[in-house]
């Protein structure tokens, strides 16, 4: 195995690969982001400062960061970050192994997931200044955000409807990364999750209930949506 650094914010979108890499059971080392006086991550032991892990890891500052130091590289899109992360168990199929069909669905699912549900859902409802700089837009912003993530959300439980994973018979990185956005959702606000979307809850009841995912949440102080 590769030496692998990832570095994550507690309950971020870095929950993901942070979850994907407990449930495989591979070796790595985490670097747990705090917030500093600007709003800014930094490492949570002060290894760096805000502007040092733009330079050095992240150059727009976000999480999840996965450097690979064998190579020297480091990875920081969630898509690439649970692809690289799957690629090392191949055996476990989870981007939708040798049949074509599946692998295309776990990359088209990955890309709506990344572009519309959490850069223009999410995005917009808990950061509209990265879409206008007039504070009196950002209301109107909020809302649009809002109101795409509830479409998203319904295209899910679409999408989920009689099955057990997203992708196949088994789960996927697909899985791991919808996770993120069930969670979110109880932040959001406004959104009855269980009684609006309960084929989403089935399959992420499900998810959660893998050994990693709870091992991952266990460590991130996080409690399960699930008993």
């Amino acid at each position: 195995m590769p030496n692998i650094t990832l570095y994550r914010k507690d309950g971020s979108c870095s929950l993901a690969p942070h979850t994907l890499i407990r449930h495989l059971s591979i070796p790595f080392t985490e670097v747990r982001m705090a917030v500093d006086a600007d709003g800014r991550y930094q490492p949570a032991d002060g290894s760096l400062t805000s502007a040092q892990y733009r330079q050095t890891i992240h150059p727009a500052g976000y999480v999840p960061a996965l450097v690979i130091h064998d190579a020297s590289v480091t990875i920081t899109e969630l898509p690439a970050v649970l692809t690289y992360i799957a690629s090392l168990a191949p055996e476990r199929d989870l981007l939708g192994g040798s049949d074509a069909v599946r692998r295309a669905q776990v990359a088209e699912w990955l890309a709506w997931l990344s572009g519309t549900v959490h850069s223009l859902g999410f995005a917009a409802v808990w950061r509209p200044y990265r879409f206008a700089d007039e504070g009196g837009a950002h209301d109107a912003i909020r809302a649009k955000g809002r109101a795409v993530v509830g479409g998203s959300f319904a295209r899910i439980e679409e999408r989920l409807g009689g099955r057990e994973w997203a992708v196949g018979e088994a789960p996927t990185v697909v899985d791991f990364n919808l996770y993120v956005f069930r969670r979110w959702g109880e932040q959001v606000g406004g959104f009855e999750m269980a009684r609006q979307f309960p084929s989403y809850d089935a399959v992420m009841r499900r998810l959660e209930g893998l050994d990693g995912v709870k091992k991952a949440l266990e460590a991130e102080g996080l409690k399960p949506l699930f008993s």
